[in-house]
């Protein structure tokens, strides 16, 4: 059976052929294969003995580095024996080295403002493990010196002395306790069922605790002198530094780490197709939610086929169709009948296996016993996706959105941060992600997004959904009321919705104006220059203050802020369920005609947001926007004091969705813990942890008085606005 990559593949070669011929002049006939440049400001080697480097110069922040060291090993290259010994190796990496014994290296770093689990850090993944020291204050040559040594050392140089691999023991057993919560529990459990017949189903990267109590020091010595090796090694730099003698150091340093003679093979365990759906049922008393993942399984873009375009396509399709049907899910979402507390599609590697397997998947979280109507208004919701396809104007405002995004990184290239750097080198070492920078991407994005037509969207999401391949995994509480389903049920519910004939999706645009007459204007009547902070002030004839402070720092943002004294303190008692709810309701505002939803389609493609927060005692807003759409910020702080509105339908939905799962979490240690701690530090009862009782006493009455009464008066309010203007 043809896989629907591969045919998604043949259909953007064709596009490419006809629409195209622009990308690649060279082979113009088949363009979306060809191999793209790479970044030019980005240094990268190869030493003789295998060991990857990038080393890139950037400013921002200005004075500080990065430095990385990614390594192709995991927890999968364990065998039964080894289980936790990867995550084990990667602890005694700060537990002593042959140049820095002891706690020295975390010591030294914390002398230079580098602090262990903030700036130092690791994390040990099934295929990958990668150590950071971030923001280090590189001033001194010596300091970049030290910091390449640090990472030498991790490659190759651990001392692993048995007395500090029985004291760290301990500390992976109570970081397993920790983490082997309910959720990861049945996780746990379910695993061999998601991957049969495969390592992926028995290596999370925390392991056994019979294997991290027992084994034996030179285990750990001989799985780090495996794999722990030059060719499956990078070493990343970037910040402010020179990128010559980084170079000069690195190989210096680096060169003189040997293979192990006749290395290991490393091997990414496949994950075999299987016929049908897998269904995989758990339940635990500290699972707080009764939660559903329909996962369509599929072989993800070759390799080699990474550094071409037709990984940016395939990208920009995918994020398309998450992001229409997202948009459907959360109209249905703010209805006070969704049959869900929470939903969505996403695309992504396969849980554990993201190298070897892809999928899309379906989640839903229920709001209360039930998850067959939630996990049903999903599949519904894909399926109607895959018959009827998405709507021209639908996939414009998508479009428009992912592109207004992508601009905004163009614009702001100047003054991007090294991280940003980092996680693109360590990504293009471990999974051949292409780097060409985005001088490079952007227009190449801007031409594959204007040049695939909505059928193709269409045409992908109709092969997307397979009767193959699949898995359903339900994670439940196990509490008073709640029984998993068989996977008869599960069958059954998913069957009835193949058998319904599911309308296509209509697509309902507001088409009037969002301020409904133009604003009476007013003037500046005083106006007072800063020298000392750059600013301008200027007092309006409402009242109102605004401080104004241009900036050049990045070329495509203004930030905005807005605060006023006197918040909700002074409502009585009879509001104390609408003031614990008010975060919410507030977060999901609509202005004057528009819904929240009807908000999210009007701002679809304009990078300007807005969010609005009232305090006991202060209010204030805040948001962003691109220079030019400032305007529509604008507009939306104008309609913020004219006429915040919530509709019936939107508070009945919020309210259902929240008290679903908070009736959930309030039986949790976690909400437990919360909920003691503010009631002993806070007498009132507006301090005190959100409760399904409050959500479902709140007044949607109260909730536009209160927000109508904060926005009442601009003369109260202090406007700042900075950046590009």
């Amino acid at each position: 059976m043809m896989k629907a990559k591969t045919r998604l593949m043949s259909a953007l070669v064709l596009i490419a052929c006809v629409l195209l011929p622009g990308i690649v002049r060279a082979q113009a006939q088949n363009p979306m294969l060809q191999p793209l440049p790479v970044d030019t400001a980005v240094r990268i080697g190869k030493l003789p003995n295998g060991l990857t480097y990038y080393i890139r110069h950037n400013e921002y922040p200005k004075g500080q580095a990065d430095f990385y060291i990614a390594q192709n090993v995991g927890s999968i290259l364990e065998e039964d024996n080894q289980r936790g010994l990867a995550h084990f190796l990667e602890h005694m990496c700060f537990n002593g080295t042959t140049n820095f014994p002891g706690s020295s290296l975390r010591d030294w770093l914390e002398t230079i403002g580098v602090k262990f689990g903030a700036n130092l850090n690791a994390y040990t993944g099934v295929d990958e493990t990668v150590y950071n020291i971030n923001n280090v204050p590189v001033a001194r040559e010596s300091v970049q010196d030290s910091c390449l040594l640090i990472l030498h050392d991790w490659a190759n140089d651990l001392t692993l002395d048995p007395k500090e691999i029985d004291k760290e023991r301990g500390v992976i057993h109570e970081e397993w306790r920790r983490s082997m919560q309910g959720q990861m529990r049945i996780i746990e459990k379910l695993l061999p069922i998601i991957y049969p017949n495969s390592k992926y189903g028995h290596r999370l990267p925390i392991g056994t605790m019979e294997v991290v109590d027992n084994f034996a020091p030179q285990a750990l010595r001989d799985y780090y002198e495996k794999w722990y090796r030059p060719d499956q090694q990078a070493i990343v730099v970037v910040g402010d530094i020179d990128v010559d003698r980084i170079e000069g150091k690195i190989k210096e340093m680096f060169s003189s780490i040997e293979m192990p003679e006749n290395p290991a093979e490393r091997v990414y365990e496949p994950v075999p197709d299987h016929k049908g759906t897998i269904y995989a049922m758990g339940s635990d008393p500290e699972q707080k939610n009764l939660v559903a993942q329909l996962m369509f399984i599929s072989d993800p873009l070759p390799k080699e086929m990474k550094n071409t375009p037709m990984y940016y396509a395939n990208s920009y399709i995918e994020g398309m169709i998450s992001s229409m049907i997202n948009n459907r899910i959360n109209e249905i979402a703010s209805k006070p009948d969704a049959p869900f507390a929470g939903a969505g599609v996403d695309f992504g590697g396969f849980f554990l296996s993201s190298k070897v397997k892809d999928a899309m998947t379906g989640f839903t979280a229920s709001k209360s016993n039930d998850i067959i109507a939630p996990l049903q208004a999903v599949y519904r919701e894909i399926l109607r996706a895959q018959r009827g396809g998405f709507t021209q104007s639908e996939y414009e405002r998508a479009r428009n959105e992912y592109l207004s995004s992508v601009e905004r990184i163009y614009n702001n290239r100047a003054t991007r941060e090294n991280g940003t750097f980092v996680n693109e080198y360590v990504g293009n070492f471990k999974d051949n992600d292409p780097i060409p920078g985005i001088e490079t991407e952007w227009p190449l994005i801007q031409q594959i997004a204007m040049s695939i037509p909505v059928q193709v969207i269409n045409q992908t999401m109709a092969q997307a959904v397979t009767p193959d391949n699949r898995v359903l995994m339900i994670l439940s509480p196990e509490a008073e009321g709640y029984t998993l389903p068989t996977e008869q049920q599960l069958a059954d519910a998913l069957a009835a919705v193949d058998a319904e004939k599911i309308e296509a999706f209509v697509d309902e645009v507001k088409s009037e104006p969002l301020i409904p007459s133009e604003p009476v204007a007013g003037s500046v009547v005083n106006t007072t220059d800063n020298s000392k902070w750059g600013t301008t002030e200027w007092t309006l004839s409402n009242g109102a203050k605004v401080i104004v402070k241009s900036t050049k720092f990045k070329e495509d943002e203004i930030l905005f802020s807005a605060y006023a004294k006197g918040g909700t303190a002074a409502y009585s008692d009879d509001y104390t369920n609408t003031l614990l709810f008010l975060p919410v309701t507030i977060g999901n505002y609509g202005l004057g005609s528009y819904t929240n939803t009807d908000l999210s389609k009007y701002t679809a493609g304009k990078q300007a947001s807005l969010g609005i927060s009232f305090g006991d005692y202060s209010r204030s807003m805040g948001g962003s926007a691109t220079p030019k759409d400032l305007p529509t910020l604008m507009e939306l702080i104008y309609m913020g004091f004219k006429d915040i509105e919530l509709t019936e339908d939107e508070f009945a939905a919020l309210q259902k969705s929240y008290s679903g799962i908070l009736a959930n979490q309030e039986k949790s240690p976690e909400y437990i813990f919360q909920k003691n701690i503010l009631g002993s530090l806070y007498s009132s009862p507006r301090r005190q942890a959100l409760n399904s009782e409050a959500v479902d006493g709140a007044s949607l009455a109260q909730t536009l008085e209160i927000a109508h009464a904060m926005t009442s008066n601009a003369a109260d309010w202090t406007f700042v606005f900075v950046g590009n203007v």
